[in-house]
């Protein structure tokens, strides 16, 4: 099974939020991949990592790979599935 260590999504958005989530744990089903999900909606961490104007915020594994708008399910597989072929 494939694994990635951590999937983040960032958001002030408590509804925005939800959606991504839900979409985040479609998406690790469906590639049938072990990873340990966050769902950050706190003000205060996300200016401290310097990502307020940037938000919603796709982080994997600490790295920032999609900002500024949602993503979509379809997309997500896809892009989870070039980060393990990389």
């Amino acid at each position: 099974m494939p694994f990635i260590h951590e999937i983040r999504v960032l958001d002030l958005d408590a509804g925005r939020l939800m959606i991504a989530e839900s979409k985040v744990k479609s998406a690790v089903r469906r590639l049938n991949l072990r990873a340990g999900i966050n769902m950050v909606a706190d003000n205060l961490a996300i200016t401290r990592q310097g990502l307020l104007d940037k938000t919603p915020v796709l982080l994997v594994d600490g790295k920032i790979v999609q900002h500024s708008r949602p993503i979509e399910t379809s997309q997500l597989i896809e892009l989870l599935s070039e980060l393990l072929e990389g």
